[in-house]
Order: structure tokens, then sequence, then C-alpha cells
């Protein structure tokens, strides 16, 4: 692969990626390794831009309740946990070291063995939060001209946005690197996911002309319900809603997989916007915990209380997560990827049933990575070829008012 250093401030064909930490799991048995956009950006850009992102120290302060990460390359990454860490904890979070911190949930759940986020476990959430700060900050330690890095302009968000410009075979490409974090380790909220372009992330944004565009945007590699009959093999799936995204960018990445040989499927009709349901979706879950709090009003004996706040534990562990990391306003303009309208498709990896059945949590392999990249940097070609149309198409479809969203951050 032809991937080097670019001598231009903006490219013409965008590549982002985030981490939602914490973010797992979802309505209906959906559950992700959210970090697989992070995961990718970071290791093309190490290509270029290389690091060495191996955890070199740890320190876990049981008194302040934090845990401080350092890579060989001096990124640091501190977080919070908001109530506490065991001394229990603090041992096995020691086996962290010598790990690459590109895989930061691989490590949470070889460390901790599982990671649920909305303050249901906020110990591994907090330890993926500062694995994912320490790897940005190893890139922005080691190559300050070459990266821009700002934080999330929201209150109670701790996450950074790293932005940079490569070229890939001559083609300036600009990237962002995005990581949603919420403080003491409660699981995300991704206002500012995808390419959303508000506050300081908007402003990095501009910077590299990422909203005037065609862009990848990556996704997480995710078990859906429904979606597994269909494999045999774990899958890539290229989405673009064909109203409201750039069908363009979709069918690059589709040509690229299929002359890759790289199993993938895609879908157009779906990331609606301008609906309903994602505040449906929040109504319907407020009603179920109403529900389940006056069964449990109503409840006497001791089998009955279990029963219910078990349901309780499960609403709130997995399914509230599908509703919970955006705004309403905010979903109904970008999806539910965080796409600016007319710029993107994006791409993820489906597992399979067997897959979900033994393991239970999804996490990124090497391999993955590889597969991604190599997509990728195919669908870059063959979006290159038809530039024009692309662009034609952004301008064509976007729409994005960021003065309608400032109350969302600081």
């Amino acid at each position: 692969m032809d991937i080097r250093k670019s001598r231009y401030e903006k490219g013409i064909i965008g590549i982002c990626g985030h981490i939602g930490v914490g973010h797992t799991h979802s309505h209906s048995g959906f559950v992700q390794d959210d970090s697989a956009g992070l995961a990718v950006v970071a290791s093309l850009l190490k290509k270029v831009l290389p690091i060495d992102s191996t955890i070199e120290s740890v320190e876990v302060d049981i008194n302040k309740s934090t845990i401080t990460i350092q890579t060989v390359d001096g990124g640091i990454g501190h977080t919070s946990v908001r109530r506490g860490i065991t001394p229990h904890e603090a041992e096995m979070i020691e086996n962290i070291l010598n790990k690459d911190a590109i895989y930061s949930q691989r490590i949470v759940l070889n460390t901790l063995g599982r990671i649920y986020g909305q303050g249901v476990m906020e110990v591994p959430v907090a330890l993926q939060g500062a694995i994912s700060l320490a790897l940005i900050d190893t890139f922005q330690q080691k190559w300050s001209q070459e990266v821009f890095v700002v934080g999330e302009d929201i209150s109670s968000n701790y996450g950074k946005i790293l932005g940079s410009v490569i070229d890939i075979k001559g083609i300036p490409v600009s990237v962002l690197l995005t990581m949603n974090a919420s403080l003491g380790g409660i699981g995300p909220i991704e206002d500012l996911e995808g390419n959303i372009m508000l506050g300081k992330k908007g402003q990095l944004i501009k910077k590299l002309g990422l909203d005037k565009i065609p862009s990848i945007i990556i996704e997480s590699k995710s078990f859906i319900p429904g979606k597994e009959d269909n494999l045999s093999e774990n899958t890539f799936l290229i989405r673009a809603n064909k109203e409201f995204d750039n069908l363009i960018v979709a069918n690059s990445l589709i040509r690229a997989a299929d002359e890759l040989r790289i199993t993938n499927e895609y879908q157009f009709d779906t990331l609606d916007r301008e609906a309903d349901d994602f505040t449906k979706a929040s109504r319907k879950l407020g009603n179920h915990i109403i529900q389940l709090g006056e069964e449990f009003e109503r409840a006497e004996t001791s089998e009955e209380k279990v029963r219910i706040i078990s349901d309780l534990a499960v609403l709130v562990s997995q399914d509230a997560a599908g509703v919970t990391f955006m705004s309403n306003e905010l979903q109904r303009s970008v999806g539910s990827a965080g796409m600016l309208k007319g710029t993107s498709a994006v791409i993820s990896l489906l597992v399979t049933k067997e897959y979900i059945d033994y393991y239970k949590i999804p996490f990124i392999l090497e391999s993955d990575i590889e597969k991604y990249i190599s997509i990728i940097y195919k669908g870059i070609l063959k979006l290159e070829e038809d530039l024009d149309g692309a662009q034609a198409e952004l301008i064509e479809k976007f729409d994005f008012e960021e003065e309608k969203y400032e109350y969302l951050y600081r």
C-alpha cells in the first residue's frame, strides 16, 4: 500500500472513525466492539506516523478512584471511576502491561471479563477510556506538528478528537479519529460521533475540509439479531440511506470489497433521517421503566421483587444504550452513525451467531483491521475515479444547521 505523509492541509476524501467508550450493548440483543473505528484509523495513521502504542505503565489509585496509563512513546490517559476501584480490580488491571492500546475492548475483556455501559460496570469503561486517551495522546506527543487534537466540549465528556491529512497513492485524505467518553465510567454521550460538525470538533472538521468532501465512516464490529440468519462467516456491512447519504461512496466500498473477494453485504434502506423512530424508542424505554417501577411498587414477595429488578437490570445494562447515546433532535439529522447528510457511507463488520454465542461480546482483531484497511484503501482509489459525482451528490443532499444544536455543548 502506498500511504505517506501529505503536504496538503486538506484532503479531497475523508475517513472518520470513532470509539464510543462503553457503548457495548443496545436494544434487542445488539452487542458490539464500538472501538473498531478508533482501531482502524489509528492503525492506518501508524503506517504514516509510526508510534509505539504498547502500554508501558499503569497506576491505579484506589484512594482517588483513578486509572492512569502511559504508552512507550509517552502517551498518557487518565480517567476516574464514579463508585471507586477495589484492590482486586486494581490487581487485575496490572495485567494490561505490554498490550497494544489500539485494542482497548480486547484488553478490557481479557483483563476484567466483561464491559457494560450506562454506569453498570464503571471500572471496565473507565479502563477502556484511559487506554483510548493514551493512544490518542501518543500520536500527539510524538507527532505534534502532524496531528491536531481537540477535546469534546460537552460538559460531562472527556473524550478527544484527532485529525490529520495523509496521502493514499497520491490522493490527499483527511482522517478524523473521535473518542466519545463520559466522566466516571458511565458510558458515552455520542453527540460528537462520526463526522458530526459541532463545537471544537466542528472547527477541526472545517480545518481539514471534512465538511465538504465525500467520506468513509468506520463503525463497529457487531452482532445484529436477525442479520446473523444468512451469515456463515463474519461479514462486512456497507450502509448508506439512498435518500440522505452518499451512494457513490457506498458503491466504491462495495466494489472494492467485491474485487478483494472479502465477504460483504450492503443496505440502502437504513440509517433513516427526519423520522421520529428514535424519539419513540426513547419514550418506549421510559414507559417500560415506569411499568417495572409500578410492578415493583405492587410487589409483595421477595421472588417478585427480585424478578422485577433483574428485568430492570437487563433494560438498563443493554437496551437503554440503544437510545441514550445520542440526543433525539440531533439523531433526526445525522442518524445513529453520526453522518452529515450527503457526505458519507458507513462500513462495519458483522459477526455470526456462532461467534456471539461463544464470545458474548465482540472484539476486533489484527486480521479484521487488515481487511477494513484493504477495503477502505481500494475504495478510496475507486471513489477518486468518480469524485466529481460524489461531490455533486454531497452538495445536493447536504443539510446541517450547526446553530440549531449549540445547546448540546459548552
